[in-house]
């Protein structure tokens, strides 16, 4: 007979169906993602709309996008269901994925201005609506369903290690499948037969998913019967709740300036390999190193276990500094570039492994030191704080390569082109990896909120 766990002994253990769950909801948003990058494709080669035509729509729509995060912050904080807090949300998951179907079923019969409106409003309901609501309870769900730190952290290891080969896998199969789909009746197609998979992956993460309840959580000492000023917090609360929590403001801060690097040697990646190294075809064979970092994963939580989720972050940057650096000066010798750019690819493990973790922390921080629980908004503060840096970045990416003279048209580059792309694709990210590593140690959230559990412990007792 399988023997029942107490509540505190549920609480620590890891829950392999949550993160079951977890992972699943991750893995299809990333499925979806990866096949609504496609509709600009989809647009000029389907709907042969004007590439100009589909580009202002989709720019305009991700100022949107950008908004709403705050306002899904402020809504799931005010949730209160017997479902709990996020779980309601993962079943805005059909509603993505209706919206998906929806985008490339644009219908043939529209004028061209009927077919930008069409995409316009299925994108935003897509992205900046049900996308965005999803992206942001995520994390509040995976806090209300897993109250372990150490199992947050094994949960997060193994969705980002199976989220990772699914990206891998559909990376290399979709562009096969739009080959031979590449019709307005193939697409419609493609997209519901990725939507069927969605549906049942949303439905298995809202069974597998069960929240601790309010009387749970206050058993568990994690919340304070009575206390739920969460419900009631305006706009301005929100912004002096933030302001009041000195590590989420520096948490975003380095998050900003760590998604700007990111967003520089991302989009810097091509030039780099065709205009630097003169060999576009590198690129692939370079970026086949990452599968052997895989093999890391499983061991991962020990580590995070032994030195903490603030030091691993700070040596996933040092040594990922030492790669970008390493990698400015090898040139196009291809064992060394593989190396360099496996040491290279440890820069951003740390923060996408336990950033959610290090925001979840900043949430307990708020709740223990000021009595105000604000979930959602947190998380909603990182997603907008992750757009705002992916704009920002394409913004500089531009500007940089025009006062260096970059001409797509030359087939010859100034060495001003060639000396800017290296600094975006490898000097900024090793200066960034450094700098994190010596300015993260300031975020000791994780000892704070020990030292003001213990404290409530005492006024309690």
């Amino acid at each position: 007979m399988k023997k029942q766990l107490t509540l505190q002994e549920r609480a620590q253990k890891f829950s392999l169906k949550n993160a079951v769950g977890y992972a699943l909801q991750d893995g299809t948003n990333t499925l979806g993602a990866l096949l609504v990058s496609y509709v600009t494709f989809y647009a000029t080669d389907s709907l042969y709309l004007s590439a100009v035509s589909i580009g202002m729509v989709l720019a305009f729509s991700r100022v949107f996008d950008g908004i709403t995060d705050l306002l899904a912050g402020a809504l799931i904080d005010r949730t209160r269901t017997r479902w709990g807090k996020a779980r309601p949300f993962v079943l805005v998951g059909f509603l993505y994925w209706v919206s998906v179907v929806a985008i490339f079923s644009t219908p043939e019969r529209f004028s061209d201005i009927g077919k930008l409106i069409w995409i316009f409003v299925t994108y935003n309901l897509c992205n900046a609506v049900f996308n965005t609501l999803i992206g942001v309870s995520k994390g509040v769900l995976l806090k209300r369903t897993t109250v372990s730190d150490s199992a947050r952290i094994k949960t997060l290891t193994m969705t980002s290690l199976l989220v990772s080969l699914a990206a891998i896998v559909i990376a290399v199969v979709l562009p096969l499948l739009i080959a031979k789909n590449n019709t307005p009746g193939g697409w419609r197609m493609l997209a519901i037969g990725f939507a069927v998979i969605g549906c049942i992956s949303t439905a298995i993460t809202f069974f597998c998913c069960v929240e601790f309840t309010e009387d749970e959580l206050v058993e568990l000492g994690l919340e304070k019967a009575g206390q739920g000023k969460e419900t009631k917090l305006s706009f301005r609360d929100y912004g002096r709740a933030i302001i009041k929590n000195k590590y989420m403001v520096i948490y975003v801060a380095q998050y900003a300036v760590a998604m700007l690097a990111m967003g520089l040697f991302n989009g810097a990646g091509t030039y780099y390999y065709s205009t630097n190294l003169g060999d576009l075809t590198l690129m692939s064979a370079v970026s086949m190193v990452s599968f052997l970092s895989y093999p890391l994963y499983p061991i991962y939580p020990k580590i995070i276990a032994k030195i903490g989720p603030i030091n691993f972050t700070r040596a996933t940057f040092l040594i990922g500094a030492i790669g970008f650096a390493a990698r400015a000066m090898v040139g196009n010798n291809l064992v060394l570039l593989c190396v360099s750019s496996f040491f290279a690819g440890f820069l951003l493990t740390g923060i996408n492994l336990v950033g959610q973790e290090i925001t979840i922390q900043c949430m307990d921080y708020s709740y223990l030191k000021n009595g105000i629980r604000a979930e959602g908004i947190y998380m909603a503060l990182t997603g907008f704080t992750y757009k705002a840096a992916m704009g920002v970045s394409s913004a500089i990416m531009g500007f940089l390569l025009g006062i260096a003279n970059y001409d797509g048209a030359q087939s010859v580059q100034p060495t001003s082109a060639h000396i800017m792309i290296n600094l975006m694709f490898n000097i900024i990210p090793a200066v960034v990896g450094v700098l994190m590593f010596f300015t993260f140690k300031s975020i000791r959230v994780g000892e704070e909120n020990q030292k003001l559990r213990a404290a409530l412990q005492a006024e309690e007792e």
